[in-house]
């Protein structure tokens, strides 16, 4: 196994468990891979506001936030792929009017606007009103729909520009994002402003939007409550969140330098 100095981990389903919570075990397993000098990562479809609250626990060295809309060093901006203001005020009027009842938002800057009450998907997630015809000011680093009204992604193409692609999350939203925003590319800035090699990192990932990390970071570990395509493409596959496997795959492979203890099926 090559040296490894960057872990980066996917946080929904990856490093929290059911009740969206980092275990004492975990956070004192991460603590030890800072002390052996690993940067740590939190790669995550969340904002940056609702992953701050995770500090206390895991106080990571970088985000990357929006699935790669935005990159951070500390607090400190180092890269950012949003979309177009009048591009994305165009694809939300034209689905609010082929879709009367389509659940829509969008994250603007650090807020969230929706036209739908985000308790029908998420917990405690804090929305402002979302205006189609006016949207805010910023810089929009995606757009959310509902799959209720479009269950097919293949529908999604007629509103894309080429720069823009979909991610389904969770089986719950559609996610619209510059192309250049995804998480690998997020690792990249990473690597390069670090001065590491993409082959010295681990990266740990449950869902759609993980599976280029997946398969491009030196070790890629799918997590065994993940989805089966990000399975598949996976070096090794941990134990799921609710038991702490990132954190047990860490102790034994990492800390302990021991043999994989979890190899692919």
């Amino acid at each position: 196994m090559n040296k490894i100095n960057m872990i980066i981990t996917d946080l929904d389903n990856s490093l929290l468990n059911q009740e969206k919570q980092i275990t004492e075990y975990t956070k004192n397993i991460f603590a030890k891979c800072k002390e052996n000098g690993i940067i740590i990562v939190f790669a995550t479809a969340r904002p940056y506001r609702s992953t701050q609250i995770l500090f206390n626990s895991i106080e990571p060295d970088a985000l990357i936030c929006h699935c790669g809309g935005v990159v951070y060093i500390k607090e400190k901006t180092i890269l950012q792929n949003g979309i177009e203001h009048s591009i994305a005020k165009s694809i939300v009027q034209n689905m609010s009017q082929d879709f009367i009842n389509i659940n829509l938002g969008i994250e603007c800057n650090d807020d969230f606007y929706t036209n739908f009450n985000t308790k029908i998907y998420w917990k405690n997630v804090f929305h402002k009103e979302l205006n189609v015809e006016k949207l805010p000011l910023g810089i929009i680093y995606k757009i959310v729909v509902g799959l209720e009204e479009i269950k097919n992604m293949g529908l999604y193409n007629k509103y894309l520009t080429k720069e823009l692609y979909v991610e389904k999350m969770e089986n719950k939203v559609g996610l619209i994002m510059n192309r250049n925003a995804s998480k690998l590319n997020g690792i990249k800035a990473l690597i390069k402003h670090y001065d590491i090699k993409i082959e010295n990192t681990i990266s740990f990932g449950d869902d759609n939007a993980d599976i280029e990390m997946i398969e491009k970071c030196g070790i890629g570990i799918a997590m065994e409550n993940g989805n089966e395509c990000i399975k598949e493409k996976a070096k090794y596959i941990c134990k799921d969140n609710n038991e702490d496997g990132i954190a047990k795959w860490l102790e034994e492979n990492i800390l302990k330098k021991g043999k994989p203890a979890h190899n692919k099926r």
